[in-house]
């Protein structure tokens, strides 16, 4: 059930970004921090990029062009560790990256 718990928190977080922006980002961050603190406790290691992703967007929304590169190479190299080819390359896009690591 914990696993469902993470992906809700996920779920959240990416609509308040989509839907309220800036003004939601304390809210967002308690999300992403409850679902890594979740995600640590169950160990639900697949979850883990995906919590990289958001903070990227988040980073996006604020305007963190550092911050948000920074997160999406994370998610990037998890994804790639995990061999979840696909979504590194979606993750390399963001990056400007062909999909190779660097």
């Amino acid at each position: 059930m914990r696993l469902f718990e993470i992906l809700a928190l996920l779920a959240r977080a990416r609509v308040l970004l989509a839907t309220e922006g800036t003004p939601a980002r304390a809210r967002v961050e308690a999300d992403l921090r409850d679902a890594a603190a979740l995600i640590d406790a169950t160990e639900a290691r697949a979850c883990a990029p995906w919590i990289n992703v958001e903070r990227a967007e988040l980073a996006r929304v604020v305007g963190d062009e550092v911050g948000r590169q920074r997160e999406l190479r994370e998610a990037h190299q998890l994804f790639t560790e995990m061999g979840a080819t696909a979504r590194a390359a979606q993750v390399a896009k963001g990056l400007g990256r062909s999909g190779a690591t660097s």
